[in-house]
Order: structure tokens, then sequence, then C-alpha cells
């Protein structure tokens, strides 16, 4: 594998593991749907600057897909983030990418049940010790005894995860017909429209008093231009240069390195059953993503960054 390719993936394993870490000290102080609206916003601001111009050159194209571009929006982008942080604020960072970290097999999951995709009985493997794993973490080697008593964080990890895979099928069938960069305008636009008025009924009736202070907007700063952005422009370069296999297979990593960040950053527990489970879970993504070999679209078997 090139070197270059290497760096680009390091840096998508480091920002999309920091999107967890800092995500969990940012909804210590800011309200989940607010966190993911601000994000978006940096987000918009940022992509329009950069792409704005390219936008508008492109925007029949764009206008005659808006509808896809509105599903793939609010999947990917506001349901995601906003079931993410919501997520976070209940959840341990670890447990949370773990679950996330399931992404791929619940993609493959979904296709070969609705739309008859062959899987064989190497990515169905996978899928079953992905799901093995992260039941060892969510109830820290009590399985059964968790099954009756799921928490809501869980929950709200496992919501998250369906919204990314119908934002992949979406993408499968729709984003090849528009220019990927480009269609971020439209697309985290819509997605601040979407949140907009679910964040102002969050802090009229549920939030509590909350102050935008330093430490919490950086943390905003990070989660739009690094996970959302540069790593976004990463993950594609990287696409380009080893293929899908390689780079959805490196983002099996996830989990281990989030171990580390939250341990270092947030002084998190690292323990046993976290490790084991994060570890089957790895394999068990590896035997499903190391069997793609038809090219997808850029982020389809991401974890989440978007």
């Amino acid at each position: 594998m090139p070197f270059i390719a290497v760096f680009y993936l390091a840096v998508v394993v480091l920002l999309f593991s920091g999107n967890l870490v800092v995500g969990k000290f940012a909804t210590a102080s800011l309200p989940p749907l607010t966190l993911a609206w601000s994000r978006m916003l940096v987000v918009f601001l940022a992509v329009t600057l950069i792409f704005g111009a390219a936008a508008w050159r492109q925007r029949q194209v764009l206008g005659r897909e808006i509808k896809a571009l509105a599903i793939m929006s609010i999947n990917g982008m506001a349901l995601f983030s906003a079931l993410l942080y919501s997520a976070l604020r209940v959840s341990d960072a670890t447990t949370v990418a773990v679950l996330e970290s399931l992404t791929p097999a619940a993609t493959a999951m979904l296709m070969a049940l609705f739309f008859r995709e062959r899987l064989g009985r190497i990515r169905w493997l996978g899928i079953l010790l992905s799901a093995a794993g992260a039941a060892w973490v969510v109830s820290d080697g009590a399985i059964v005894r968790t099954l009756a008593r799921l928490q809501t964080g869980d929950a709200l990890v496992a919501a998250a995860v369906l919204a990314w895979v119908v934002y992949s099928v979406a993408a499968r069938h729709w984003l090849s017909r528009v220019p990927f960069y480009a269609s971020l305008v439209p697309m985290t636009g819509i997605a601040v429209l979407f949140l907009t008025p679910l964040v102002v009924v969050e802090n009229v009736f549920f939030a509590e008093a909350w102050q935008l202070d330093g430490h919490a907007l950086a943390a905003i700063l990070y989660l739009g231009l690094g996970p959302s952005l540069v790593a976004l422009i990463c993950y594609n370069r990287a696409l380009l240069l080893v293929g899908p296999s390689h780079t959805a297979t490196s983002l099996n990593l996830l989990p281990v390195v989030t171990m580390g960040l939250g341990y270092l950053m947030l002084g998190a527990p690292i323990t046993l059953n976290q490790v084991i489970g994060a570890l089957v879970v790895i394999v068990g993504v590896s035997l499903v993503t190391l069997n793609l070999r038809r090219r997808l679209p850029p982020l389809e078997d991401s974890a989440g960054g978007a």
C-alpha cells in the first residue's frame, strides 16, 4: 500500500475517532441536537466557501436530484449526527464506537435481505461475529442478562446506524448521478434546515441552560472541519489509491483508536470485555468488507464521518 494512502487512512481513523471522543466531551455542556446543528452549520459554511462555485455551475444537475439529495442528507448527515451525539450523552465513547463499527455489516445484511444481494458464507459469518462482539461490549460480558435491559444509548446508536444504512443504500443508487463535492453544498444546507426546528424545540422545552464557551466552540469547529471535511477529503483520496476494500477495512480500527483516545483525553477506563468485544467486531467486519470487490460510492462504508 502506498505511504500516502496509509497517511490518508491514518488521518481518517484519527479524526473519526476524535469525533466520538470530542463529541462525548462536548455533549457534557451542549445539548446533542444543538451540537449536531452547530457542526452541520460549520460544515455548510466551509463547503460553500470551497465548493460553492462548483455547486452553482452544477445547479441544474443538483436540482434534478434534489429529492435524492434530501434523503441522503436527512439520514446520513442530520439524523446520524443527532442520534450519535444523543447516544454519547448517555453512553461511553468506546461502546458507541463498537456499535457504530457495525455499520458495514448492517448495510451488507440489509442489501441481502431486501435487495437480494448475495453475501456468501464468509460475510454472513462476519456479520454474526460482529453482532456477537458488539453484544459482548454492550453487556460487559453478560449478554443474556443485558438483553433484557438494553440502555437508551444503545438504542440511539442502533438508530444512528440504521440512518446511515439508509444513506448507504440511497448513495449506492443516487450518489453517482451528481458531482460529489458540489453535492455537499445542498446536502449540508438541507441538514441544517432539517435540524433547525428540532433544535428550537430542544432548547425551548428540554435543554437546560448552556453557555457557548471557548472549549465548546473549539469542539464545534473541530467536529465541523475535522471529521466532516478533512477526513472526508482524505477518505476519498485513499479510496482512489487503494480501492473500497482496504479503505473500509481500515475503519475497523475505530473502536481501538477510540478506546485509546478516550483513555488519554477523558480518562475513560478500558476493560477486558471491551478489548475482547472490539477485537471480535474487527474480525467480523473485516470478513464482511474484505469481500467487497465492487466499487462503491465514496463514504458508503464509512463509519459515520459525514
